[in-house]
């Protein structure tokens, strides 16, 4: 270990109230991919405090910064990921309900908020439970499906940025769109995000969630690992029905292979690597490019040297 490291360790390790680290800490049972390697210093953080405590002493030290939700949308590179890797708990698990007014952390499953709140009869997330994502996770890249977007009905976020530092934004200067937020320029964290639901049937509501869960359970690959959609769906198209258009579906490489039941979902057979999975990435992208004159973007967060890797080929 180098002097640099010894000192942001001891530095972390002094962080005594809400946080919880562990080192060389493997990543990828924590992902739905199943895939990478080990994280140099993985920290469970349960106050907002401490998440400021932490960044302040990462910016500082200018050290590697990871946050990990609930590892549904992210490849971990085989070699794993130096720095810290960050998961939210405690205080940013919470939820508060008052009225049609619903305050969530950055670490709630908007699956299982939905639910909850379609069974108080507060409508408005349906359609977004289904989504496997974290509320902060969902709030950044403006999470969508079936009509729905988190920005219909978000009323504001309070976020942290890299250097510690908090501030609350309101919904309409997230400058929310498809699959985006400025937050993906300026890296905050999203620690709570409170939303404006209306009242409704509660029965209706659960009919409807169960009614397009069915839907995305029926298009969906299922028994084997996956992270979901790998890519955006270009304007006025999909991605799955350009990957398939160019006979992709079923390919392989190594332990990976392109879904035969939906080509935008890449699976783990067994033994997939990253490198496996980016192999299958190109291989599509060059494809597409070839024949339609299209530039698939990833919807799959490519962590760590990936990035670099996806961007430089």
């Amino acid at each position: 270990m180098t002097r640099p490291q010894q000192q942001w360790h001891q530095e972390l390790d002094a962080i005594v109230s809400g946080l919880s680290l562990s080192w060389n800490r493997p990543l990828a049972p924590l992902t739905t991919l199943r895939i990478g390697g080990a994280a140099e210093c993985y920290a469970e953080v349960a106050t907002v405090a401490a998440l400021r405590a932490l960044l302040v002493i990462v910016s500082k030290h200018r050290v590697p910064f990871f946050l990990l939700g609930q590892g549904s949308n992210v490849l971990i590179p085989d070699s794993g990921l130096p720095g810290v890797v960050v998961r939210l708990s405690g205080y940013f698990r919470r939820t508060r309900i008052v009225g049609n007014r619903v305050a969530a952390g950055g670490a709630v499953s908007l699956a299982r908020l939905a639910r909850e709140t379609a069974k108080r009869g507060l409508l408005g997330l349906e359609a977004l439970s289904g989504f496997p994502s974290t509320v902060g996770g969902a709030v950044f890249m403006n999470a969508g499906c079936y009509g729905t977007e988190i920005k219909d009905v978000l009323i504001r976020a309070t976020l942290v940025d890299r250097q510690g530092g908090r501030r609350i934004m309101a919904a309409k200067d997230l400058g929310a769109g498809y699959r985006s937020t400025v937050l993906g320029q300026t890296g905050e964290i999203v620690a709570r995000a409170s939303f404006q639901l209306s009242q409704g049937d509660a029965q209706a509501a659960a009919d409807r969630i169960y009614e397009l869960n069915l839907k995305r359970w029926e298009a969906l690959p299922s028994g084997a690992p996956n992270a979901g959609s790998v890519f955006r769906n270009p304007a006025g198209d999909y991605a799955g029905r350009l990957i398939e258009a160019v006979g992709l579906k079923g390919s392989t490489c190594g332990g990976a292979a392109i879904s035969e039941r939906h080509a935008n979902v890449i699976v783990n057979l067994g033994q997939a690597r990253a490198v496996d999975v980016l192999s299958l990435m190109n291989r599509a992208r060059r494809k597409v490019k070839g024949r339609f004159d299209l530039e698939l973007q990833p919807e799959l967060v490519l962590a760590g040297a990936l990035r670099q890797a996806w961007d430089g080929d």
